[in-house]
Formats: structure tokens, C-alpha cells, sequence
């Protein structure tokens, strides 16, 4: 048995005496630092730019809607153009010059252009006619979706009622609009 013992007692002293690895076995090696790809910088700015535009049409898209939804109009504004008195007669049409003659200038006649009659002012029958009777019977006024009850039907803005539109409905009054005129109307007003 001795023999035995010297032997371990050897093997022991072989294993203090050899150096010890710094890393136990099947340790894994730390990666590599990533290398750092001028592609990958330009497609992240590429998707930034991209969201930011699909942000920018949504935002405009949703503010359109919110938009009134028709415009004022314009033709009520003109004033109205009258007609020629009936005896006077339309200007002679020019005549078309040709390539080959010289064009000569001519005056017309004096006879042909007679005088032009004052204009006079516009009858009474070229004023509007006086704004639709309207009876507003009740306001639901909330931020997001205001109503009103105006002749037994209701409507939200930018609603028409017959030939009139509600231009804004807000908690005390409703204004309309017909042909290019606006009215406000307030409960329990004619």
C-alpha cells in the first residue's frame, strides 16, 4: 500500500506545481466590437424621414376634414351687369387682316357707333330676396359633434337645410349661410 499512497502523494504535488489557465475550460471568447456599416446609418435616417413625411400627410389629411366643406359664394358678391339698352346695336366684328395686302387702318364711320345711354340704376327686382324662414328649435352643443333642431330636422355644421348651410354651431348661436350672405340665429329669435 505504500507504494499506492507515494504514488497520490506524487500526483498531488504535480498538480500544485502546474500553472492554472486563466479562463475555465469551455469558457467562450468575447466577441469582436461590431463593425459599424454607413448603410445601416442611412437606412435608419431613410425610415425617420419616411415616418415623419406618412405623419405629415395624415396630419394634413385629418385638418382637411376639418376644414368647412364648401366655399362662400363668390357670384353674390358681383355686382350684377346690365344689359344693353335694346336700341343700341352690338360693334361691328373685326375683319381679319390678310398676309398678301398691307393692312391700312380705317376709322368706322361715325355713323355706325351711336351714342351709349347712361347706365341707369339696378330695378327692385335685381335685389335679393329675403333670407328663408328659419326656426331653430333646439341646440346639442357638444366640442366634437355640435347639433341643432332648425325646422323639425337636425343637422350638424356643414350640413345643408334646403339652399342654406350651417357655417358654426356654438352653445348659444347657429350661423348660417345663403347666397353669400350669412345670418346668425339664437333660440327662440323669428
Amino acid at each position: 500500500m505504500s507504494l499506492i499512497n507515494d504514488a497520490l502523494q506524487r500526483a498531488s504535488q504535480s498538480e500544485k506545481n502546474r500553472p492554472r489557465v486563466s479562463s475555465p475550460p469551455g469558457a467562450i471568447p468575447p466577441a469582436p466590437p461590431p463593425r459599424r456599416s454607413l448603410l445601416r446609418a442611412l437606412t435608419g435616417a431613410a425610415v425617420i424621414v419616411l415616418l415623419a413625411a406618412a405623419g405629415w400627410l395624415i396630419h394634413l389629411s385629418f385638418a382637411a376634414r376639418l376644414r368647412p366643406a364648401f366655399a362662400p359664394s363668390v357670384a353674390a358678391a358681383k355686382p350684377a351687369v346690365p344689359a344693353p339698352p335694346p336700341g343700341a346695336a352690338a360693334p361691328p366684328a373685326p375683319v381679319p387682316a390678310t398676309v398678301s395686302a398691307p393692312a391700312v387702318p380705317s376709322a368706322p364711320p361715325a355713323a355706325s357707333n351711336p351714342p351709349v345711354a347712361p347706365l341707369t340704376p339696378a330695378p327692385a327686382a335685381a335685389v335679393l330676396p329675403p333670407f328663408p324662414d328659419l326656426k331653430l328649435q333646439g341646440i346639442l352643443y357638444s366640442r366634437k359633434n355640435p347639433k341643432i333642431i332648425i325646422n323639425g330636422e337636425t343637422r350638424g355644421e356643414n350640413e345643408p337645410i334646403g339652399d342654406v348651410f350651417i357655417v358654426r354651431i356654438l352653445p348659444a348661436k347657429v350661423t348660417v349661410q345663403w347666397n353669400g350672405q350669412t345670418k346668425d340665429l339664437r333660440l327662440g329669435s323669428p
